[in-house]
């Protein structure tokens, strides 16, 4: 009973100091933990092993809910080439970096697998706090998160069979392959039955345990780890409308257990010495270098352009809260040791630290200067007395329309390379590139526009067009909240609540510069 106070203790104490600090309440949760472990106050290992076991089935659950396959949307490519090169490359060099530091075979294969995923809760939880979920940056990298979860789930089972040799590994690949042949069979025929029911809420929960307690038997059956099926379990009923219904059941004992799961973690780790936070800090660094660096250069390929691709490296530059459930599953089965399992929750610890700070604006434009493809498409030449429009997503369809009817030239920067396609196809002048990016404005004459409409999601990034041109040239900007209609309208911007707000305030602005002044032509 001692035991189970002081974690709740622990767990209250980190969420209080996340709350006031608004940083992730996980470093701190496993430093305290980490300090935990020297007192053995904590001192009974299958009490500890129990609660982890226990927490990190919900808690995966929780966090497979919010990775569906269909949000990620026309982004897959991108998020494939993405996830993929970043998983190898931060992989290999976590194996390299750990055979280098003298580590066997096996604790640097673990520490490889540990480095190579990034932190689903931080990275969605930063998304959603900055409004950019449904930005194609965004969704690429809920796409990113959700393939290297996958990956970790697949090869975890393997890897942990290792010792048991090929059949062994097979087998365990093939039961990790089954629950996901149930993921498809849960979305596909168990989640539109459900629907279709109209349930009552508890009976929701209970179907909703049902799925993860039948995901749990499967993997038992299978000898598959019970975190794999609780996060497919998670992914099985991600689909809207359904994952509302899992979230507005699950969220109160997700946020309980996340606590307590890593309130524990760090007793089950060995006390640190000196030696072992070089070590952690040498596999922080190179997930803190490595991840921007290779996620930029293959966003840029796969179709990001500058900002994005270097915010979307910010984002997935810190190791994930799979990576413990990697270093813990391969300690209790005594593959690893207290000492490797230390290193790995403290470059944990380290990077969900630092990226909070990486991705704020003033960071994220300093290291796009030195992006190669900031750049945007050239003109023949910089046009003049145009409407500049920021974004050709939905909300700039009704202005494109009116304009077409018009004389006045329309000029559109996106960065969707797929709505730059279609727009051009429609005869539209369009320019793949940032519409936030000051040298993309200049390129596109925003010095010499009639008027700037922008439907970016986040208005807070136009503080140097703003600044730049907001005295000679009226810009409408979309806003979604007050705080942000104050901010524009306190650097000469109009703000306007909502996009179909905005195309109706720039289709007044139409009206009134197209009606004839007595005694003059109408403008040209």
């Amino acid at each position: 009973m001692i035991e189970l106070t002081v974690l709740l203790g622990l767990a209250a104490a980190g969420m209080g100091l996340s709350q006031w600090t608004q940083f992730p309440a996980i470093p701190f949760l496993l430093v305290g933990s980490l300090g935990l472990s020297a007192t053995g106050v904590v001192g009974d290992p299958q009490f500890v092993e129990d609660v982890l076991f226990l927490s990190v089935s919900v808690l995966l659950f929780v966090v497979g809910t919010d990775l569906s396959p269909q949000r990620v949307g026309p982004f897959k490519s991108a998020a494939l080439r993405i996830g993929l090169f970043q998983f190898v490359g931060l992989a290999a060099a976590g194996v390299g970096l750990a055979l280098g530091l003298s580590y066997g075979l096996t604790d640097a294969l673990y520490l490889g697998l540990a480095l190579a995923a990034s932190s689903t809760i931080v990275g969605v939880r930063l998304l959603q706090h900055r409004q950019q979920m449904f930005e194609p940056f965004g969704r690429t990298v809920v796409g990113v998160l959700l393939l290297q979860d996958v990956l970790v789930v697949l090869l975890l089972p393997v890897l942990i069979r290792f010792p048991d040799g090929p059949v062994a590994m097979l087998w365990s690949l093939g039961g990790t392959v089954l629950l996901l042949g149930g993921v498809a069979l849960v979305m596909k025929a168990v989640v539109p039955f459900l629907l279709e029911r109209n349930l009552d809420a508890e009976t929701q929960l209970l179907a909703v345990l049902g799925v993860l307690f039948g995901f749990m038997g499967v993997a038992e059956w299978v000898e598959v780890p019970q975190f794999a099926a609780a996060f497919l379990a998670g992914v099985s009923l991600s689909g809207f409308p359904f994952s509302g219904i899992v979230h507005s059941e699950m969220q109160p004992l997700h946020d309980f257990f996340s606590a307590i799961f890593f309130a524990s973690l760090g007793v089950a780790a060995s006390l640190p010495n000196w030696s072992l936070v070089g070590h952690a800090a040498l596999f922080a660094g190179a997930v803190l270098l490595l991840t921007p660096l290779l996620v930029a250069v293959v966003g840029e390929w796969a179709g990001l352009v500058a900002r994005p691709a270097v915010e979307s490296g910010l984002l997935l530059s810190q190791t994930s809260e799979l990576s413990l459930v990697v270093g813990l599953q391969a300690l209790v089965v005594g593959q690893i040791t207290g000492d490797v399992f230390a290193v790995i929750v403290l470059a944990t610890v380290f990077t969900m630290i630092v990226t909070p700070l990486l991705t704020n604006d003033t960071v994220v434009w300093e290291l796009v200067r030195w992006h190669p493809s900031r750049r945007p498409d050239p003109l023949p030449e910089v046009p003049s007395g145009h409407v500049l429009l920021l974004g050709g997503g939905r909300s700039t369809r009704p202005i494109l329309r009116l304009l077409r009817e018009s004389d006045y030239e329309a000029v559109v920067i996106e960065e969707d390379p797929a709505v730059v396609n279609r727009l051009r196809e429609q005869g539209v002048t369009c320019v793949r590139g940032d519409g936030a990016d000051l040298s993309v404005l200049l390129a596109t004459g925003a010095a010499q526009a009639k008027i700037i409409v922008s439907t970016l999601r986040t208005p807070t990034v136009l503080g140097d067009l703003l600044h730049y041109v907001g005295d000679t040239v009226p810009i409408l900007v979309r806003v979604f909240e007050d705080g942000e209609a104050d901010w524009v309208e306190a650097r000469g911007g109009t703000p306007v609540r909502f996009s179909h707000a905005a195309a109706n305030a720039f289709m007044t602005w139409f009206v009134q510069e197209q009606a004839p002044v007595p005694g003059t032509d109408p403008p040209r």
